[in-house]
């Protein structure tokens, strides 16, 4: 099972080395989390100020997103 796992990792390696890309894009799709967050807190807190939503949905909502 060990010897497995070490297969694992040393592939893992191998291929970030041969893909550099590869983790570029990890990094990004990270990033475009981030900015997913960011808008869906923006768009509550609008909903919140134009009183769709009430405190309490606020506050669930924002614990959801964060």
């Amino acid at each position: 099972m060990m010897f497995l796992f070490l297969i694992l990792i040393l592939f893992i390696i191998w291929y970030f080395m041969k893909n550099p890309d590869a983790a570029k894009k990890l990094g990004e799709f990270q990033n475009s989390t981030e900015d997913s967050k960011k808008e869906a807190l923006k768009i509550l807190n609008e909903k919140f100020v134009n009183g769709e939503i009430t405190e309490e949905e606020y506050l669930r909502k924002k614990k959801l997103i964060e």
